[in-house]
């Protein structure tokens, strides 16, 4: 390739070449190693408009929530199936069934191509909750590792803290949601 010439000019075009060469090379080999590692390394590839691909490659579901699949690009038969049908099952025509926690591939089978779709189905550990005035109790979200957001319907009867943390106040009854990654799951909390 380029051989390190050994003489002293200043501003020699070849030796300049060659250094910057070298340079890029380093920086490519270390970006690499550093990318790799990361979730920039696995962030969603862009789909070209007539390319052979899913409608979605990630559904986050909430338990009992359907979602439709289909593939772009063809007009032809598509076979669906569940790597785990427990967590979350698929018709014949891509519609995905949510049915507990966890998470599933969506498998869809065309012209000898597996195209995949990753379904993370969602619940809360209760949906109904009884407490006495002064009780507290913490309510988590099931599935997914990610932080909610809080929010109670009525603060004077029971508050709910940045961690899931239900404190009653007195009695009736108010709803505390949490939302994460856009879906909005409820638990109905009656104090007595």
């Amino acid at each position: 390739m380029f051989k390190y010439l050994p003489h002293r000019k200043k501003g020699c075009a070849l030796c300049n070449l060659y250094k910057t060469t070298i340079i890029i090379v380093a920086v490519i080999l270390i970006l690499n190693l550093i990318v790799m590692n990361t979730s920039v390394y696995f962030r969603k590839t862009i789909q070209l408009p007539f390319s052979l691909h899913l409608n979605k490659q990630d559904i986050i579901l909430a338990k009992g929530e359907e979602a439709k699949l289909f593939v772009y690009g063809i007009n032809k038969r598509v076979s669906y199936s569940s790597t785990n049908f427990r967590v979350a099952g698929v018709n014949f025509n891509g519609r995905v069934h949510a049915y507990q926690t966890g998470k599933t591939f969506i498998l869809a089978k065309v012209d000898g191509k597996i195209l995949k779709c990753r379904v993370r189905v969602i619940d809360i550990n209760k949906d109904r909750l009884s407490l006495y005035v002064g009780d507290d109790y913490r309510l988590r979200i099931k599935g997914i590792f990610s932080i909610p957001e809080w929010k109670s319907s009525n603060k004077k009867v029971a508050t709910v803290s940045m961690f899931g943390y239900v404190k009653a106040k007195e009695k009736g009854t108010t709803i505390i949601s949490a939302k994460v990654k856009g879906k909005t799951i409820k638990c109905i909390v009656k104090v007595k």
